[in-house]
């Protein structure tokens, strides 16, 4: 029987299984992403809410283990309108692409990240920040790509033009819509935290493409809820 106390998770999914319990998708710091049953817990009023630091215990002998135990470790979110379509739109993205019980420490640390400072953040730096995850995400699957090389080594030259190769990254190219100096620049203003318009036009589009990838034509539900200003 495997018996786990006390690991910091999130929750990011829930729906209602059987008569009173719940099925459970939690995005924890030492085991990825992990399916539970959460027993009695529907339609209880301490019912556990996704975007909160928590302390989770599970056990069981199957593939299918049981909710034994959680808490808040921090102060209760209620995340609403713009808040909760990006962390909707996040979570869902843990939900998709992240295999199950495969550790993604740093991803955690970042997911954790996010969401502490949703509250606190400018419109435009939410979706900064957004982007830093989606760009963590895809390097942690493997997707990632260089901001300081081209696709033959070379390095990025801010008086050139790219245009992105998908799955490899920038090549040199005179037509290219990229600027080399824009290149350079989201570098540094991940760094820094300072972005405009067309930072996060470009980190959007990129993005957007990575992810298309392993989405494959299988649509984001979120994204039909709402336009997301991606």
């Amino acid at each position: 029987m495997i018996k786990v106390e006390l690991t910091p998770a999130f929750l990011i999914h829930r729906r209602a299984f059987k008569n009173s319990s719940l099925l459970l998708d939690f995005f924890t710091r030492d085991f990825g992403k992990i399916r539970l049953v959460g027993r009695g817990l529907r339609g209880s009023k301490t019912n556990i809410q996704m975007f909160q630091n928590l302390s989770i215990s599970f056990a069981g002998r199957g593939e299918l283990k049981a909710l034994s135990y959680w808490e808040i470790d921090d102060v209760p979110r209620n995340f609403k309108g713009e808040e909760l379509i990006l962390g909707m739109y996040v979570n869902e993205l843990v939900s998709r692409l992240l295999h199950e019980q495969d550790p993604y420490s740093e991803l955690f640390a970042q997911y954790q990240k996010f969401v502490s400072q949703m509250g606190r953040l400018k419109q435009s730096a939410k979706y900064w920040h957004l982007r830093i995850f989606e760009n963590n995400l895809l390097t942690e699957l493997g997707y990632g790509i260089s901001f300081t090389e081209d696709i033959n080594g070379n390095k990025i030259d801010q008086n050139s033009h790219y245009e992105y190769q998908p799955q490899a990254g920038f090549m040199r190219n005179s037509l290219g819509k990229i600027s080399g100096k824009l290149i350079n620049q989201l570098l540094i203003e991940a760094i820094e935290d300072v972005l405009d318009a067309q930072q996060l036009k470009v980190c959007r589009d990129l993005n957007r493409q990575r992810l298309s990838v392993l989405l494959g034509d299988k649509p984001l539900k979120s994204r039909s809820l709402f336009f997301i200003k991606q």
